[in-house]
């Protein structure tokens, strides 16, 4: 029913992605394949629900509306079989500012926040710019796939000046969707040593069954209560532009405290557009969705395959979630400056490199996969040629 075959030219529209000029990611004849949005068009409700309202002529502030909390609650409830109260949410427009607000609002100057490493680069950042200690526990990888360090993070969470831990739950760049069970370990862990949970779900629409995403507020109530959760129609439906999320907690107290926080740092409201898209996402997306997800996962196993078969020393395990692979380029045993010259001066890929989620990131690029497969079939023979070179 939905085209995601079609090649829907970007440039012209001011696109991060297409249009930046970096050479690290798209530099003159590079193919880009790095930030994570889609190539594709979103759901035909959206675009409609954007004209509509687009045709009254003033677009003045505008309050977060009923329907907007509304809608994620009734999404949630099917998507995921739990129930939450509207009174447990407020807007942040953009996932990575909520994390500097929580950040702001949860720890001081000089508490330490702890982090999964390799991990999305935003998180280092939002601890840095808040003058926070980050402290890193590193997954421990065994043939591709990642599993928590459980002693390091024992250990580490013990240590009285770590106050927050920021959870990547499906886990961005690696693929993993953490099981109930690994959550509740990890959050019993947290709550013996005080420690505030702040879960990143911005890609728990995104997974490939049989995997099951497990919200971190759906756990035990006294593992839930000492947490906060980012939730977002971006990355799902394709809306990263519109800068509209949401942060939920049953924990009252935690709400005020960010809500406070969030306001003296001027993100108190949202895009009007934003809501708007989003409620029609919710409401009406879900069969644009189920499509998706059958084409990103025949993507990611098309990247897979070819791998495995044509450029030898080159890997990439499918992800259990979301649309970025992890591609495991350490057989060819080049340092990292030579990969990135390969990557991006001979094959003419813009894909991330994987020191950017951290030091455990060496040996490995991230792809977007989130494209026609078409460009995906360019991309791989664009490196199998420049390898075979």
């Amino acid at each position: 029913m939905y085209d995601f075959d079609q090649r829907i030219e970007r440039r012209g529209t001011e696109s991060v992605k297409w249009e930046i000029q970096n050479p690290k990611w798209n530099g003159e004849g590079m193919l880009p394949l790095w930030v994570a949005d889609m190539d594709f068009a979103c759901a035909p409700e959206i675009t409609e629900a954007l004209i509509k309202r687009a045709s009254h002529p003033i677009y003045g502030y505008t309050l977060k509306s009923d329907a907007l909390y509304q809608s994620l609650k009734e999404w949630i409830h099917k998507r995921f079989g739990v129930e939450v109260e509207v009174s447990w949410m407020t807007g942040i427009p953009g996932v990575v500012p909520g994390i500097h607000v929580a950040v702001e609002a949860f720890t001081a100057h000089g508490d330490a926040v702890l982090i999964q490493t390799p991990v999305y680069h935003p998180f280092y950042h939002a601890v840095e710019n808040r003058r926070r200690h980050v402290v890193t526990s590193p997954l421990l990888e065994r043939d591709g796939r990642y599993e928590m360090n459980w002693d390091d993070l024992a250990q580490k969470l013990s240590d009285p000046r770590v106050k927050l831990m920021l959870l990547c739950t499906p886990h961005n760049p690696i693929g993993r969707v953490w099981t109930k069970e690994e959550l509740e370990r990890l959050g019993r862990l947290c709550v013996e040593n005080g420690v505030i949970v702040v879960a990143d779900e911005i890609h728990s629409d995104l997974v490939y069954e049989p995997n099951i995403h497990t919200p971190y507020y759906s756990l035990a109530p006294e593992l839930a209560n000492q947490s906060v959760t980012f939730l977002s129609a971006a990355k799902t439906f394709n809306l990263a532009g519109l800068y509209t999320s949401y942060l939920m907690t049953e924990n009252q107290q935690l709400l005020r405290d960010f809500t406070i926080t969030a306001s003296k740092m001027g993100y108190e409201n949202l895009n009007l557009f934003g809501m708007e898209a989003t409620i029609a996402a919710y409401q009406h997306g879900e069969a644009w969705l189920a499509e998706l997800l059958i084409y990103l996962r025949r993507n990611a196993a098309y990247v897979h395959e070819y791998l495995s078969t044509r450029i030898p020393g080159v890997s990439m395990a499918i992800p259990e979630a979301t649309y970025l692979g992890w591609m495991d380029f350490r057989q060819l045993g080049r340092s990292q400056a030579e990969l990135n010259k390969l990557i991006r001066e001979e094959a003419k890929l813009g894909l991330h490199d994987g020191t950017t989620f951290g030091r455990d990131g060496a040996g490995f690029m991230r792809i977007n996969f989130a494209c026609p497969k078409s460009i995906l079939v360019e991309a791989m023979e664009r490196l199998e040629h420049a390898i075979q070179k």
